[in-house]
């Protein structure tokens, strides 16, 4: 499961339940954690510049969108996750 997935949806289903500095922590951990590039890693770091660079949901909604396609993993596993 990806964390900063995790938080960019936990921000995008109510944005008071995440700080700025979870949100910023958020993005310079995708930084550190996908060193390895690829276009999951994109998915993850432009959904993550989106809630803290533009509180733009629109944006990070798409971008979460597309890592569920390029992982082929279960959004619904996440939304679990967050439903606890």
């Amino acid at each position: 499961m990806n964390k900063h997935i995790l938080l960019v949806m936990k921000w995008l289903n109510d944005k008071d339940s995440v700080s700025q500095e979870e949100l910023k922590e958020n993005k310079h951990g995708v930084h550190a954690a996908y060193a390895t590039g690829g276009y999951a890693y994109a998915c993850t770091a432009y959904a993550t510049h989106a809630c803290t660079a533009y509180a733009a949901a629109a944006y990070a909604e798409y971008w979460v969108k597309e890592y569920f396609e390029e992982t082929g993993e279960d959004k619904n596993e996440y939304l679990k996750e967050l439903e606890q």
